[in-house]
């Protein structure tokens, strides 16, 4: 059984959190209204790459790793902190998540049913906007931050294939 608790404890945590940082008591109410509770087990995994996102996970307390490839051979890319949701795959569409989600930790979230989440920006298109230019600044730092990987990984005498016509990296 779920019950219902006043969701200001969780709007107070929210003004923290990276993609919802600067809206309003009103609209963090919203969001939290929608985030119940979960707990997970170090192991234990939260999505799947390539499969579709159904579930925002905000972290309260402990450590996920995202990593691409095969499941047991894969590479680790990314450690989810604190104050950090994710998958932001989940927020696209079609959402496809990019990686595959694994607690490294004992892990506290807050956790938001995509769909309920998009009827909720739709509704309130100011929420919707506040959480889509997050969405795009928190890509843009992940992308910035992966070119400059490659580019470091890269000698002076190799150059990526100039030719290339299909999207861009």
């Amino acid at each position: 059984m779920v019950y219902r608790t006043d969701v200001r404890h969780i709007s107070h945590f929210l003004r923290e959190v990276d993609i919802f940082s600067g809206l309003s008591e009103r609209n963090l109410d919203r969001i939290a209204s929608l985030c119940e509770e979960f707990s997970f087990a170090p192991g234990e995994h939260l999505g799947v790459q390539d499969e579709r996102g159904g579930r925002l996970y905000i972290i309260q307390s402990g450590e996920i790793t995202a990593s691409v490839g095969a499941q047991d051979l894969g590479v680790a890319v990314r450690t989810v902190r604190e104050r950090e949701t994710f998958p932001i795959a989940a927020l696209m569409e079609p959402p496809l998540l990019v990686t595959t989600t694994r607690a490294t930790t004992h892990v506290d979230a807050f956790v938001i049913p995509r769909v309920r989440l998009m009827e909720l920006c739709e509704l309130e298109p100011e929420i919707g906007m506040h959480i889509y230019k997050a969405s795009c600044g928190i890509i843009m730092n992940r992308y910035r931050y992966t070119l400059e990987m490659l580019s470091d990984n890269i000698s002076r005498t190799e150059r990526l294939n100039p030719v290339w016509r299909g999207p861009e990296v």
